[in-house]
């Protein structure tokens, strides 16, 4: 009769169950997780080949559609309301960026009123919205 050695113990730890529940919360973690929106307007932006940094930090949205209607924070905005409505959100502070955002197919007469808009407002932080395209080379 063979008697089995208490030093070598044959214990085997099943790790399956660890790992299936870890595969689960995975799945939950990215089926719950909300991801930030952009606009719901269906802009097609000029591609650009330098890549912005994104800031957190409040700003005036002015988009442009290619049909050339004014919106602000995505809502539409007639033309004789667009000081206005810059005015209101902004508060009046002249350091508030505003970002320009203009559909590719936009005119350009369009995209000059609401410069020239902003600069009467005395606002020099502007930006202009362009979609990211890597370069290839």
């Amino acid at each position: 009769m063979k008697l089995r050695d208490r030093k070598k113990a044959d214990y085997l730890v099943d790790i399956t169950p660890l790992v299936d529940v870890v595969f689960l919360m995975l799945i939950f973690f990215m089926v719950s997780t909300s991801f930030k929106m952009d606009s719901t307007l269906k802009l097609e932006l000029p591609t650009s080949q330098s890549k912005a940094e994104e800031a957190e930090q409040q700003e005036v949205v002015i988009s442009v559609n290619g049909s050339g209607q004014l919106f602000v924070q995505d809502e539409p905005v007639k033309d004789a309301d667009l000081r206005r409505r810059i005015l209101n959100i902004s508060k009046g502070d002249p350091n508030m960026r505003v970002v320009l955002r203009a559909d590719a197919d936009a005119r350009h007469r369009r995209v000059v009123y609401i410069l020239d808009t902003i600069r009467e407002l005395g606002m020099g932080k502007v930006g202009i919205a362009t979609a990211y395209q890597k370069a290839e080379n």
